[in-house]
């Protein structure tokens, strides 16, 4: 069963699994996720909204796998990764839930938490206010622009305060809407990298692939519509030293920001989930989709930490929305029509979801209010 199905990454697993003949249930709260036209798709499940309606998602998968025979559950989405991995032992009897356990996936899921495990480690970050007073953060900072994110709310916008009003209000906006939050310093991009990772239960690495970001969708950094996968010793290493820390298993993208004033990258923040750049991963020879599969279903892995480096591939839909933004429209246009360039959704070995996805763009959850931050579900409630 692979959840989220009307997202990128979902539809890589389907495929690189499907092609394996192993089969699928997609599960979306949308009709017309583009994964569910996937040729490799065995079954179309439409489900709850689990970011509004948990019990009843929760509820929903459940009674599936109950009457269903599944290898396991993949989830996708940070918060359907949040509640299986909080409420797995429900699911115990019938399916698998992958690692971590619900200790560990909170230390990275809680940006707070792991931006404290990450200085007590010497991991270099931007420098970052944990008051939850606002008139102590403000008198202690002593330069502008200054960036407000969620702690525990993960796919929402960050702000972005030029001075102490617009601090304040932002301030106050944003713990109205997503509940604690902190403030860091403003990282002028001089860059930005992703490793993207696998570890065993052993919290040993097995899968790797580090990527560039060519473009992102918005000026400020986000997700990225062209990216290119590079080799970078230093920040492997680095991000390999903090999920060892934190004795994580399962798959994780460590992100970094490299500082435009001094060359450095530094850390914003993991992924605790497959991310929407999977498909070039698989593109650069790393099958992340089936060895994390092997790992949940309890197969040998042979590690894979070798990829190919200069592997570039796009998100159309994404990219033409930069293209709307961008300043040097002809430098875009150049770019867009290189022949080398490989893409997440187009094959034309599977085309209905990329026909699908034109007429049903992505779900953006960017601006979408979670009623719960931190849903507590009574499990007494979770039995069908």
């Amino acid at each position: 069963m692979v959840t989220d199905a009307h997202f990128r990454g979902p539809l890589a697993v389907i495929r690189s699994l499907g092609k394996k003949n192993i089969q699928i249930s997609a599960v979306s709260e949308k009709k017309s996720a583009m994964g569910f036209y996937s040729k490799y798709c065995s079954e179309k499940l439409v489900s709850p909204n689990p970011r509004i309606e948990p019990k009843s998602y929760l509820n929903f998968l459940l009674k599936n796998v109950k009457t269903g025979d599944y290898d396991c559950i993949i989830p996708y989405h940070t918060y359907t990764t949040f509640l299986l991995c909080k409420y797995k032992d429900i699911f115990s009897d019938y399916t698998k839930i992958p690692p971590p356990d619900f200790e560990i996936f909170n230390k990275v899921y809680n940006k707070t938490e792991l931006l404290k495990i990450a200085f007590k480690n010497d991991i270099t970050c931007p420098v970052t206010f944990f008051d939850d007073d606002i008139d102590n953060i403000k008198s202690n900072i002593q330069k502008y622009p200054v960036v407000i994110k969620s702690s525990k709310i993960h796919s929402v916008k960050i702000e972005i305060c030029r001075n102490q009003l617009e601090l304040k209000e932002k301030y106050a906006q944003m713990t109205s809407n997503f509940g604690q939050c902190f403030v860091q310093e403003y990282i002028p991009n001089g860059g930005e990298f992703g490793v993207y990772t696998l570890f065993d239960y052993r919290s040993e690495p097995v899968a790797l692939t580090v990527q560039k970001r060519s473009r992102t969708i918005h000026e400020y950094g986000g997700i990225s519509t062209l990216r290119e996968t590079v080799k970078d010793e230093k920040l492997v290493k680095s991000a390999f030293k903090l999920l060892k820390n934190i004795n994580w298993s399962g798959v994780a993208m460590v992100e970094f920001r490299v500082d435009a004033r001094d060359g450095i990258p530094k850390l914003m923040e993991i992924n605790p989930r497959l991310w929407g750049s999977l498909q070039l991963s698989i593109f650069s020879g790393v099958d992340f989709p089936y060895l994390f599969y092997k790992m949940i279903t309890e197969e040998k892995i042979n590690p894979s930490l070798c990829f190919k480096d200069g592997v570039l591939c796009r998100w159309l839909e994404g990219d033409i929305r930069y293209f709307t933004n961008c300043k040097n429209k002809l430098k875009f246009i150049i770019d867009f029509f290189n022949p080398n360039i490989k893409y997440d959704v187009i094959s034309l070995k599977d085309l209905r979801p990329f026909i699908y996805s034109i007429y049903t763009p992505s779900h953006n959850i960017m601006e979408e209010k979670y009623l719960e931050e931190n849903p507590i579900v009574n499990k007494d409630e979770l039995t069908i």
